[in-house]
């Protein structure tokens, strides 16, 4: 096992893979006491400020540290996620680097085309995106290992005032507000479950916009311009507070994606005990076990609407079952998955 690990990556913002790096990081330090982590990235775009305070804030900073300047040799083994440029612009580090993609958005990881047949293994975050990588790149079949993303141990939070007097129906999106994640088929959604509920529903939207992302057209053209909330942003390190909330308004999780790694605002609505309805996708069927109650094909808003008001109705079970599929996302399947990776007579998964 090293003693000292980097986690590279291109951007530092306050996304899916600096969450990632830090709910690692916490689990390994806490589990192997010599461990030291550095995280490296090549442009910082407001997140590494964000690292070093949740780093600080978590107890993790004399251990976990933003590098500011790449030294291969300062680390036994390097895991750079979708940032193929680390590989040329230091080729000496090649046989340190563990590669992994974690990114959805197809077009930027045709890099691994050009580097299937000189990688050793390539990690990904699910079984259901290591199908998908499969299928794009034949030449990784039988090198591509499965990390499982997982969600950390958190405190519970007791902050009955901190959201408005809403009332359920509730359902919420929670993700980047772009073409990819198809917020577009959310808001349709809102408007399709009226006819299934009592009441009116409220649907709340939470994520980064892609600059120029038409929304407000969205919510106008579907005709839910009072049924819809608009929330800022939540920092990565806070969306446990914000799902701990809703469940306790008994919100119902929405994810309508066309394309995940993993789903990892999906597993933390679960852990927290939010129902959830997820498109019907590998990485989604993945968490939630294949089992149809929380699937809908992509593009079937009827069915979509079904299974949200559904959810309404059977919602304490489904909340249940969610609580109970999260254990397979935990940090105890996490580091097995860790363990396997650098125990050598262990096979890679096919």
């Amino acid at each position: 096992m090293p003693d000292k690990i980097c986690f590279a990556y291109f951007w530092a913002t306050s996304g899916g893979v600096e969450r990632v790096f830090l709910n690692r990081s916490e689990v390994l330090l806490r589990r192997y006491p010599k461990l030291e982590i550095e995280t490296y990235f090549y442009n910082d775009c407001g997140g590494v400020a964000l690292v070093e305070r949740y780093s600080k804030a978590r107890n993790m900073s004399d251990r976990l540290r933003v590098a500011s300047t790449f030294d291969a040799s300062r680390y036994d083994v390097v895991f750079t996620v979708d940032t193929p440029q680390l590989l040329a612009d230091y080729p000496a580090v090649e046989e340190k680097v563990v590669m992994e993609c974690h990114t959805p958005y197809a077009e930027n990881r045709v890099y691994l085309q050009k580097l299937q047949s000189r990688l050793k293994i390539l990690v990904v975050p699910s079984s259901g995106f290591q199908r998908v990588i499969e299928a794009e790149c034949p030449g990784l079949r039988g090198k591509v290992q499965v990390v499982r993303n997982f969600v950390p141990h958190l405190p519970a939070v007791d902050l009955p005032g901190s959201l408005p007097a809403w009332r359920s129906p509730l359902f919420l999106y929670f993700a980047r507000i772009d073409e990819l994640k198809n917020v577009k088929e959310f808001v349709e959604g809102i408007a399709a479950v009226r006819q299934h509920l009592q009441q009116e529903p409220l649907g709340i939207i939470s994520g980064q916009m892609l600059p120029g992302y038409p929304l407000v057209e969205d919510i106008e053209k579907s005709k839910v311009r009072g049924s819809v909330v608009v929330l800022p942003p939540v920092p990565f390190d806070k969306s446990y507070v914000l799902m701990q909330l809703l469940r306790q308004k008994r919100a119902v999780f929405v994810a309508p994606s066309k394309g995940e790694s993993f789903g990892l605002s999906a597993a933390e609505a679960m852990t927290a005990g939010l129902p959830v309805i997820l498109s019907d996708i590998p990485p989604h069927a993945a968490l939630v076990g294949n089992r149809a109650k929380f699937l809908y094909a992509l593009g079937d808003v009827r069915e979509l609407a079904r299974k949200m008001a559904a959810a309404t109705e059977h919602y304490e079970e489904m909340s249940a079952e969610c609580v109970e599929l999260a254990r397979e996302f935990s940090e105890d399947a996490f580091l097995s998955d860790w363990e396997r990776l650098f125990a050598p007579e262990a096979p890679v998964k096919a």
